[in-house]
C-alpha cells in the first residue's frame, strides 16, 4: 500500500500517574518465588520491565482516549468540527456496544457528520486504524481523521495475581507471564489531507502479513473490572519473529527502502529479548530505536504510537527524516508503516 496525500498532523498521549513496579508484583507473588527458588529481581531481568502504569479501577478507555485526543487537537489548534472520522483502536473498550468511539465522539463534542467506529486487532489495532483512515483520506472521502486508543491493564494484575496461588505449576505461571508485562496508556493521532496540512509529515504506506495458524497462541478476555489472558510466550516469540522477517521483506520492496533508510524505528514493545531479537533478525541498528518498555511495559495498541509521540514532543525529528513503525499483534498479524517527517 502507498499513500501520497496523507499527513500525520498532530499526536498526543496521556498516561496514568499510578506506578506498579516489578518489585511490587514479586512481593505479592513471594510464595512462587520461594517455591521456584527465584532471586529477587527475576521478573525485571526476564522481561526488561522495571515498572508499568495503571489507571484507577473502573477507568473507561473512552475517557483516557479522549484526554489524549484533546491534547493532539490543542497542539495544532484543530477544531472539533474539522474531524470527519474517529476510530477507537484499543484492545480495551468500554463495552461490547456501543462503540467506544461513539463515547469519544460525545466527550470531544464532534460534529454529527463525523463517523465513529471501533477497530480492534489486538496490539496492532492502532496501526490498522491509521491505514483505514488513510485510505479514506486518499480516496477523498474525508479530510481529517482522529485515531485514538485507551488501554487499561490494571484489572489484569489483580485477577492474574489472585489466580497464581501456592499450588500453581511452572507451566501455569509461564502461561500467565505475559499478563504481568502489560501497561496502560492512551494515544491519539490526527491525520489530514495534504491540502489541509500545515506540517506535511507524510504517511507513505506500508505492508502487512498474517500467520493465521498462530491464532491461538495468545487469547484474552476483558472489561473495565476483570481481565484474563493466556499466552504461549515461547510460541508467540518464535512465530512472531518469523512473521516479522517475512513482513519486513515485503515492506522494503513496497516502500523501496533498505535497512539503512529509516533514521528512526519504532517497534511494538513486548519484552527486551523480543526487541533485541527482532532488530538482530532484521539486521537493524538498535541505536535507531527508542525503548519505553522499561518504564511503561507492553501498552498494547498504544505502544508504538506512544513512543513516536513522546519523541516528537521532545523535538527529535527533522524535516525529511524517514521513520519506520513496526507493529505485531496476536493473530498473528504484522503491519509495518513508513513515514517521512
Amino acid at each position: 500500500m502507498r499513500y501520497r496525500k496523507v499527513c500525520i498532523e498532530s499526536t498526543g498521549y496521556y498516561l496514568p500517574e499510578q506506578i506498579l513496579t516489578s518489585k511490587d508484583i514479586e512481593e505479592r507473588l513471594g510464595h512462587l518465588w520461594d517455591k521456584f527458588s527465584w532471586e529477587a529481581g527475576y521478573l525485571e531481568t526476564l522481561t526488561g520491565i522495571r515498572e508499568r502504569r495503571i489507571w484507577p479501577l473502573g477507568t473507561k478507555p473512552s475517557s483516557v482516549a479522549s484526554e489524549a485526543a484533546k491534547l493532539a487537537m490543542k497542539k495544532m489548534q484543530i477544531d472539533a468540527n474539522e474531524i470527519d472520522l474517529v476510530i477507537h483502536s484499543g484492545v480495551c473498550r468500554d463495552a461490547s456496544e456501543p462503540s467506544t468511539a461513539n463515547i469519544v465522539h460525545h466527550n470531544l463534542g464532534l460534529s454529527p457528520h463525523c463517523i465513529p467506529f471501533d477497530l480492534s486487532n489486538a496490539c496492532l489495532g492502532f496501526l490498522n486504524s491509521l491505514t483505514v483512515a488513510a485510505n479514506m483520506i486518499e480516496l477523498g472521502q474525508i479530510k481529517t481523521a482522529l485515531v485514538v486508543s485507551g488501554e487499561n491493564s490494571g484489572p489484569i494484575y489483580e485477577d492474574t495475581i489472585q489466580s497464581l496461588g501456592e499450588h500453581t505449576r511452572l507451566d501455569e505461571f509461564k502461561q500467565a507471564m505475559a499478563s504481568l508485562t502489560l501497561g496502560s496508556g492512551a494515544v491519539a493521532f490526527i491525520l489530514k489531507h495534504e491540502d489541509d496540512s500545515e506540517n506535511r509529515h507524510y504517511l507513505l504506506g506500508g505492508a502487512s502479513q498474517t500467520d493465521n495458524k498462530s491464532h491461538d497462541l495468545c487469547q484474552g478476555h476483558a472489561d473495565c473490572y476483570h481481565q484474563s489472558m493466556t499466552t504461549d510466550t515461547a510460541g508467540l516469540m518464535k512465530h512472531g519473529l518469523i512473521l516479522s522477517q517475512i513482513t519486513w521483506e515485503f515492506f522494503k520492496r513496497e516502500m523501496e527502502w533498505n535497512e539503512e533508510t529509516p533514521k528512526y524505528i519504532f517497534n511494538h514493545q513486548v519484552s527486551r529479548s523480543h526487541r533485541d531479537k527482532v532488530f538482530k533478525m532484521l539486521n537493524l541498528d538498535t541505536k535507531k530505536s527508542f525503548s519505553d518498555l522499561e518504564q511503561f511495559g507492553n501498552t498494547g495498541s498504544v505502544a508504538t504510537p506512544l513512543s513516536l509521540s513522546m519523541q516528537e514532543e521532545q523535538g527529535r525529528f527533522d524535516k525529511g527524516d524517514k521513520i519506520a513503525m513496526l507493529g505485531i499483534g496476536s493473530g498473528l498479524n504484522c503491519l509495518m508503516l513508513g513515514v517521512e517527517w
